[in-house]
Protein backbone atom coordinates (compact mmCIF):
# COMPACT_ATOMS: atom_id res chain seq x y z
CA UNK A 1 0.00 0.00 0.00
CA UNK A 2 1.36 3.45 -0.43
CA UNK A 3 3.02 5.82 2.20
CA UNK A 4 0.12 7.84 2.95
CA UNK A 5 -1.86 4.66 4.29
CA UNK A 6 1.47 3.57 5.87
CA UNK A 7 1.25 6.27 8.13
CA UNK A 8 -2.59 6.12 9.51
CA UNK A 9 -4.12 3.20 11.36
CA UNK A 10 -2.65 -0.96 9.89
CA UNK A 11 -6.58 -1.71 8.96
CA UNK A 12 -5.54 -4.61 7.47
CA UNK A 13 -4.14 -6.00 11.03
CA UNK A 14 -7.70 -5.90 11.94
CA UNK A 15 -8.58 -8.36 9.70
CA UNK A 16 -5.66 -10.41 10.78
CA UNK A 17 -6.57 -10.02 14.98
CA UNK A 18 -10.16 -10.71 13.89
CA UNK A 19 -9.62 -13.96 12.06
CA UNK A 20 -6.81 -15.20 14.85
CA UNK A 21 -10.04 -14.92 17.75
CA UNK A 22 -11.81 -17.00 15.18
CA UNK A 23 -8.63 -19.63 15.00
CA UNK A 24 -8.27 -19.46 18.50
CA UNK A 25 -11.54 -20.60 19.01
CA UNK A 26 -12.02 -22.83 16.31
CA UNK A 27 -8.41 -24.50 18.18
CA UNK A 28 -10.34 -24.60 21.74
CA UNK A 29 -13.12 -26.64 19.97
CA UNK A 30 -10.91 -28.90 18.33
CA UNK A 31 -9.20 -29.43 21.92
CA UNK A 32 -12.73 -29.68 24.12
CA UNK A 33 -12.90 -33.05 21.48
CA UNK A 34 -9.99 -34.84 22.03
CA UNK A 35 -10.76 -38.12 23.79
CA UNK A 36 -13.75 -39.08 22.71
CA UNK A 37 -15.83 -36.89 25.20
CA UNK A 38 -16.64 -33.49 25.00
CA UNK A 39 -14.58 -31.44 27.91
CA UNK A 40 -17.35 -28.76 29.11
CA UNK A 41 -14.95 -26.66 30.73
CA UNK A 42 -13.11 -26.49 27.30
CA UNK A 43 -16.20 -25.83 25.67
CA UNK A 44 -17.24 -22.39 28.16
CA UNK A 45 -13.93 -20.73 26.97
CA UNK A 46 -15.80 -20.20 23.42
CA UNK A 47 -18.04 -17.54 24.97
CA UNK A 48 -15.04 -15.79 26.29
CA UNK A 49 -13.32 -15.95 22.98
CA UNK A 50 -17.10 -14.77 21.49
CA UNK A 51 -17.24 -11.87 23.47
CA UNK A 52 -13.38 -10.97 22.70
CA UNK A 53 -14.68 -10.86 18.74
CA UNK A 54 -17.75 -8.72 19.29
CA UNK A 55 -15.36 -6.14 21.27
CA UNK A 56 -13.32 -6.29 18.14
CA UNK A 57 -16.49 -5.65 16.00
CA UNK A 58 -16.97 -2.46 18.22
CA UNK A 59 -13.63 -1.47 17.77
CA UNK A 60 -13.47 -1.45 13.90
CA UNK A 61 -16.85 -0.04 13.46
CA UNK A 62 -15.82 2.89 15.61
CA UNK A 63 -12.10 3.01 13.88
CA UNK A 64 -13.70 2.87 10.55
CA UNK A 65 -16.39 5.42 10.75
CA UNK A 66 -13.92 7.54 11.99
CA UNK A 67 -11.18 7.17 9.22
CA UNK A 68 -10.55 10.15 7.07
CA UNK A 69 -9.79 7.38 4.51
CA UNK A 70 -9.64 4.23 4.03
CA UNK A 71 -7.00 1.82 1.57
CA UNK A 72 -10.55 -0.02 0.80
CA UNK A 73 -13.93 0.78 0.29
CA UNK A 74 -15.62 1.14 4.03
CA UNK A 75 -18.15 -0.84 3.08
CA UNK A 76 -16.25 -3.73 2.02
CA UNK A 77 -14.04 -3.51 5.26
CA UNK A 78 -17.17 -3.76 7.22
CA UNK A 79 -18.77 -6.69 5.16
CA UNK A 80 -15.26 -8.16 6.48
CA UNK A 81 -15.48 -7.45 9.80
CA UNK A 82 -18.98 -9.00 10.11
CA UNK A 83 -18.16 -11.87 7.86
CA UNK A 84 -15.16 -13.08 10.37
CA UNK A 85 -17.26 -12.34 13.43
CA UNK A 86 -19.94 -14.86 11.84
CA UNK A 87 -17.03 -17.35 12.00
CA UNK A 88 -16.88 -16.81 15.59
CA UNK A 89 -20.13 -16.85 16.43
CA UNK A 90 -20.79 -19.79 14.34
CA UNK A 91 -18.35 -21.77 16.64
CA UNK A 92 -19.77 -20.64 19.77
CA UNK A 93 -23.19 -21.81 18.47
CA UNK A 94 -21.61 -24.74 18.71
CA UNK A 95 -21.02 -25.04 22.00
CA UNK A 96 -24.21 -23.72 22.71
CA UNK A 97 -25.56 -26.73 21.04
CA UNK A 98 -23.40 -29.42 23.11
CA UNK A 99 -24.87 -27.49 26.27
CA UNK A 100 -28.16 -27.53 24.99
CA UNK A 101 -28.70 -30.56 23.73
CA UNK A 102 -26.93 -32.69 26.36
CA UNK A 103 -24.19 -33.53 23.84
CA UNK A 104 -20.85 -35.43 25.56
CA UNK A 105 -19.55 -37.56 23.46
CA UNK A 106 -17.29 -36.67 20.04
CA UNK A 107 -18.31 -39.21 17.45
CA UNK A 108 -16.11 -39.60 13.76
CA UNK A 109 -18.12 -37.18 11.47
CA UNK A 110 -18.07 -34.32 14.75
CA UNK A 111 -14.30 -34.57 14.83
CA UNK A 112 -13.66 -34.22 10.91
CA UNK A 113 -16.17 -31.23 10.57
CA UNK A 114 -13.92 -29.51 13.93
CA UNK A 115 -10.92 -30.37 11.65
CA UNK A 116 -11.99 -29.02 8.62
CA UNK A 117 -12.83 -25.60 10.54
CA UNK A 118 -9.77 -25.39 12.18
CA UNK A 119 -7.73 -25.81 9.04
CA UNK A 120 -10.40 -23.35 7.18
CA UNK A 121 -9.34 -20.91 10.09
CA UNK A 122 -5.60 -21.41 10.03
CA UNK A 123 -6.37 -20.80 6.09
CA UNK A 124 -7.91 -17.60 6.44
CA UNK A 125 -4.66 -16.77 8.88
CA UNK A 126 -2.19 -16.86 6.24
CA UNK A 127 -4.62 -15.45 3.84
CA UNK A 128 -5.21 -12.43 5.86
CA UNK A 129 -1.55 -11.98 6.47
CA UNK A 130 -1.14 -11.77 2.51
CA UNK A 131 -4.00 -10.15 1.64
CA UNK A 132 -2.41 -6.41 3.21
CA UNK A 133 0.03 -6.70 0.38
CA UNK A 134 -2.97 -8.08 -2.09
CA UNK A 135 -1.26 -6.67 -5.12
CA UNK A 136 1.82 -8.19 -4.72
CA UNK A 137 0.46 -11.35 -3.27
CA UNK A 138 -2.47 -12.18 -5.70
CA UNK A 139 -1.16 -15.99 -6.71
CA UNK A 140 -1.16 -16.83 -3.23
CA UNK A 141 -4.32 -15.30 -1.90
CA UNK A 142 -5.88 -17.04 -4.65
CA UNK A 143 -4.73 -20.42 -3.82
CA UNK A 144 -5.36 -20.21 -0.57
CA UNK A 145 -9.20 -19.17 -1.09
CA UNK A 146 -9.04 -22.29 -3.70
CA UNK A 147 -8.33 -23.74 -0.50
CA UNK A 148 -10.55 -23.22 1.71
CA UNK A 149 -13.50 -23.53 -0.78
CA UNK A 150 -11.95 -27.09 -0.81
CA UNK A 151 -12.55 -27.92 2.99
CA UNK A 152 -16.20 -26.43 2.52
CA UNK A 153 -16.81 -28.85 -0.20
CA UNK A 154 -15.15 -31.52 1.94
CA UNK A 155 -17.44 -30.53 4.52
CA UNK A 156 -20.62 -30.54 2.49
CA UNK A 157 -19.76 -34.03 1.44
CA UNK A 158 -18.65 -35.23 5.30
CA UNK A 159 -22.57 -33.59 6.33
CA UNK A 160 -23.98 -34.99 3.42
CA UNK A 161 -23.36 -38.71 4.24
CA UNK A 162 -23.69 -37.93 8.08
CA UNK A 163 -27.21 -36.90 7.45
CA UNK A 164 -28.41 -39.49 5.19
CA UNK A 165 -26.90 -42.27 8.25
CA UNK A 166 -28.90 -40.32 10.45
CA UNK A 167 -32.21 -40.79 8.95
CA UNK A 168 -31.58 -44.60 7.60
CA UNK A 169 -34.23 -46.30 9.01
CA UNK A 170 -31.73 -49.34 9.18
CA UNK A 171 -29.84 -47.64 11.99
CA UNK A 172 -32.84 -47.61 14.46
CA UNK A 173 -31.63 -44.16 16.33
CA UNK A 174 -33.51 -43.08 19.29
CA UNK A 175 -35.48 -40.04 17.68
CA UNK A 176 -33.79 -37.94 20.43
CA UNK A 177 -30.49 -38.70 19.35
CA UNK A 178 -31.00 -37.65 16.02
CA UNK A 179 -32.55 -34.20 16.86
CA UNK A 180 -29.24 -33.60 18.92
CA UNK A 181 -26.77 -35.07 16.15
CA UNK A 182 -28.62 -33.15 12.76
CA UNK A 183 -28.85 -29.18 14.66
CA UNK A 184 -25.17 -30.02 15.65
CA UNK A 185 -23.70 -30.88 12.02
CA UNK A 186 -25.99 -28.08 10.69
CA UNK A 187 -24.06 -26.08 13.01
CA UNK A 188 -20.69 -27.35 12.05
CA UNK A 189 -21.77 -27.37 8.63
CA UNK A 190 -22.69 -23.30 8.78
CA UNK A 191 -19.06 -22.78 10.50
CA UNK A 192 -17.46 -23.71 7.24
CA UNK A 193 -19.71 -21.81 5.09
CA UNK A 194 -19.36 -18.68 6.77
CA UNK A 195 -14.88 -19.76 6.48
CA UNK A 196 -15.80 -19.73 2.84
CA UNK A 197 -17.76 -16.17 2.96
CA UNK A 198 -14.76 -14.71 4.26
CA UNK A 199 -12.39 -16.00 1.41
CA UNK A 200 -15.09 -15.21 -1.44
CA UNK A 201 -14.85 -11.39 0.46
CA UNK A 202 -11.46 -11.40 -0.35
CA UNK A 203 -11.85 -11.70 -3.67
CA UNK A 204 -14.59 -9.61 -4.30
CA UNK A 205 -12.41 -6.50 -2.87
CA UNK A 206 -9.38 -7.89 -4.80
CA UNK A 207 -11.34 -7.59 -8.25
CA UNK A 208 -12.65 -4.11 -7.82
CA UNK A 209 -9.14 -2.63 -6.14
CA UNK A 210 -6.58 -3.96 -8.82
Amino acid sequence: MSNFFAKGPDYFSLFEKGIGISCQAAKVLQTSFTDGRIDKKEITLLKELEHDGDKHVHYCSNLIADAFITPIDRSDMMDMVRAIESITDSIDDIGNQIYMMHISEANETTVKLVDLIVKSCEGLCTLMADFKQFKKNLKSIKQMSVYVNHLEEEGDAIFSEAMRELFDPANKMEMIDVIRLQNLYNTMENSLDYCEDVADIVEQIIISNT
